[in-house]
């Protein structure tokens, strides 16, 4: 029988540092992982559109059948793969940054990932990391009960900002300009008639009451994003035993990742990794890259995420019960 034991779930808003957590815990030798995020897998039964589009919110009230949730973990068990059974350091193939890398890297890691479950033992330390999961963690706790949960803080200004870069964000192959992030998002945005924003589809989080966003601006809807994933990932956390809920400021890791990781194994009950002690001391900035665009603050779009902020007086105590 495949067991997943306890399994370490990162959660955090869109864009708040998660990734660069996740290239770091997926380095540890026993950690498995999925080749990408966890639409796939959850996304099925739970897209958004059977529920006419309304968000990605999942609790656990939607999991009672117990057939649906063996085939889920079942589902995760069998995807899982371990690209450090194949390579001495497969870091490169996790810190991909052009459209050509990318592409490369996502082969690679599909192929060797197909290699090291040839061997998989019947239990596995499991890694998962998919940013709507923090809309879902009542769920996954039903799903994982035994769920260690990395919740991933970031201050909201920064946070904000950085998802506005990412809704701008594209892609240029040849000729043609793509939308980054797009194939995992909804065709929903023409409904809300943005004032600055012209795109089709929605990124990233769907989150609870997006409706009210018509006619508003790219930074109240990031705004919203921020706002929603983290005050239902706290709600639901609350209701976790603290044992199995290890906090997090992105600015503390990237200041310290090498003692914050130490910290994250120990309390995962994980062996110390020379290979991703390396790694973290030599961390590269994802979505935090500072540029000449940038102002003061180091805020790319500043005064829309101040407006935007000033435009939802509950962010303020919302970050102060997140430690900001």
């Amino acid at each position: 029988m495949a067991i997943i034991d306890r399994p370490i779930i990162i959660i955090g808003a869109p864009r708040s540092g998660t990734t660069i957590l996740f290239r770091c815990l997926a380095l540890h030798r026993d950690l498995w992982h999925l080749e990408g995020e966890s639409h796939g897998i959850l996304e099925n039964d739970f897209h958004p559109r059977e529920k006419n589009y309304e968000s990605n919110r999942c609790t656990a009230r939607d999991l009672t059948c117990k057939e649906l949730s063996q085939t889920l973990y079942q589902q995760f068990y069998d995807r899982a793969l371990n690209l450090n059974k194949i390579l001495k350091s497969p870091e490169c193939l996790l810190t991909a940054r052009s459209v050509s890398e990318r592409s490369i890297s996502k082969v690679m890691i599909a192929t060797l990932g197909h290699l090291s479950k040839i061997k998989k033992p019947p239990v596995i330390r499991f890694l998962e990391k998919t940013p709507k999961n923090a809309l879902r963690v009542s769920f996954l706790d039903r799903l994982f009960p035994d769920a260690l949960f990395i919740w991933n803080k970031r201050q909201a200004d920064g946070n904000i900002d950085s998802l506005i870069s990412g809704w701008l964000a594209t892609d240029q192959i040849g000729f043609l300009e793509i939308e980054r992030f797009a194939r995992s998002g909804y065709p929903i945005l023409k409904y809300l008639k943005l004032k600055d924003y012209s795109g089709k589809r929605w990124k990233f989080a769907l989150v609870p009451d997006w409706q009210s966003l018509k006619g508003q601006c790219i930074a109240d809807v990031a705004t919203w994003q921020y706002f929603q994933c983290n005050r239902l990932a706290m709600m639901d956390l609350a209701e976790i035993p603290k044992e199995r809920v290890f906090s997090l400021k992105h600015e503390d890791f990237i200041g310290n990742p090498v003692e914050w990781i130490r910290r994250i194994l120990d309390w995962a009950d994980l062996p110390k990794d020379s290979q991703l002690e390396s790694f973290a001391e030599r961390l590269p900035k994802v979505n935090d890259v500072l540029s000449d665009v940038k102002k003061k603050s180091g805020l790319r779009y500043e005064t829309q995420v101040q407006e935007a902020m000033d435009r939802n007086p509950d962010l303020i105590p919302l970050q102060k019960l997140m430690g900001y």
